[in-house]
């Protein structure tokens, strides 16, 4: 890698990558990601995915693709969407663990499916700061918990 004022050059075996250097400064996203946890979900990541994607199938005929997640007794939660014209579904789940406040938050479902996807392992853990503030998603067990994670917007729902 060459660095110069305003570019920058990566050099590869068998490839050459320049570009020009944006000029500004990158806003301070270590304010985006709350420290506080109110609530924390473990759930096998498969399984809220591929329920996630079916709750979907409802919601995408709305404009916004809003799921809504709730928890309930004995280790469960609850996946739902409706759709006036179609009708609603609802979906039950046992997770590992769940501590904290009871939970009730709506999120894009195609915003969620996509950061669920970028994990490689089984199990994740999702901490929730409140209803309406972002919530983050991890690796259950990954050696550096912070190395990836999803921060996920929740949706407000009247």
């Amino acid at each position: 890698m060459v660095l110069a004022n305003n570019q920058i050059l990566f050099k590869l075996k068998d490839l050459l990558f320049y570009s020009r250097l944006l000029e500004g400064s990158y806003p301070d996203t270590s304010r985006l990601i709350p420290t506080d946890t109110k609530s924390e979900l473990v759930i096998n990541a498969k399984a809220f995915l591929q329920a996630i994607d079916r709750a979907s199938l409802l919601a995408r005929e709305n404009r916004n693709n809003v799921i809504k997640l709730t928890t309930l007794e004995n280790g469960q939660v609850e996946v739902s969407s409706n759709s006036p014209e179609i009708g609603n579904v609802s979906e039950k789940l046992f997770s590992q663990s769940f501590t904290g406040e009871e939970l009730k938050i709506s999120f894009n479902g195609k915003y969620m499916m996509d950061a669920l996807r970028a994990f490689e392992g089984d199990d994740i853990q999702v901490s929730f700061a409140g209803t309406m503030r972002p919530f983050v998603i991890r690796p259950k067990d990954a050696a550096n918990p912070n190395e990836i994670l999803q921060l996920i917007t929740p949706v407000r729902t009247y």
